[in-house]
């Protein structure tokens, strides 16, 4: 009894660390604040009235980042190019950026001229808010002088709500993933297990929908049933081996 919660016990333990890698779902339908957005056009609008024109592909960038910004905005303008039947939103996290700055920046990844992008500097009391909800983090380095930051596109629909937020720079063909999702087509935000894995934990059923297990997660449990066998075939002979010496 003891050997099997010990086996529960080291198998909760390993799944900690992947189930926050996969706790983007806590994002979902949770709803943007009201941001007032200085356009690098010079126009002024807001998050919410951009919202209610089409559906958005948001994300938030640094014109002064030096590091993953700019080769992460050509991967977004190579996937997506001109939207269609939705809008592409790019603003600027960092407080310390100009308008010019940003415009510069949008010209050299080949986006400002591009239909459908709209690029903007939210108002500055505005953007702690906007950071919360989408679960951006910051932090800024004095050495380097910029931010450490991490990398997220929201999928938003009309009323503001979240959909999809795809974290760190993913391939391109996931980045295609969520313009289809702006598009209106269901997407998975992870793919099912399927039967050309070789080490899979689980199955689904095509027909039913049903998850079991798979043989895969027998292998999971060998190593610690395996180890608990070897301490418990010790923890005797010695045991026996201090009687005999006893006796």
């Amino acid at each position: 009894m003891r050997a099997g919660a010990s086996i529960v016990a080291l198998l909760v333990a390993w799944a900690a660390p992947l189930s926050g890698q996969l706790s983007e779902g806590r994002y979902y339908l949770r709803t943007l604040p009201a941001v007032r957005i200085h356009g690098i056009d010079g126009g002024q609008s807001s998050l919410h009235q951009l919202l209610g024109e089409s559906p958005v592909l948001l994300t938030l960038v640094s014109a002064r980042c030096t590091g993953l910004c700019s080769p992460y905005m050509h991967s977004l303008v190579e996937a997506i190019g001109i939207p269609r039947g939705f809008r592409v939103v790019v603003l600027s996290f960092d407080p310390r950026d100009r308008l010019e700055e940003l415009r510069s920046f949008a010209r050299r990844v080949g986006a400002e001229a591009l239909q459908g992008w709209w690029w903007g500097i939210p108002e500055r009391e505005d953007l702690p808010a906007l950071l919360e909800a989408l679960g951006y983090r910051l932090r800024f380095s004095p050495e380097r002088g910029e931010f450490d930051h991490t990398l997220a596109l929201a999928v938003l629909d009309q009323r503001g709500n979240i959909l999809r937020r795809i974290e760190g720079w993913q391939a391109v063909r996931y980045l295609r993933s969520a313009v289809r999702e702006a598009q209106g087509e269901f997407v998975l935000s992870y793919p099912l297990p399927g039967y050309d894995v070789a080490l899979r934990c689980f199955e689904v059923d095509k027909d039913s929908g049903t998850v079991r297990l798979s043989w895969g997660m027998g292998l999971l449990v060998v190593p610690p049933a395996l180890s608990l066998l070897l301490g418990g075939v010790l923890h005797g002979l010695c045991a026996r081996a201090r009687k005999r010496r006893a006796t």
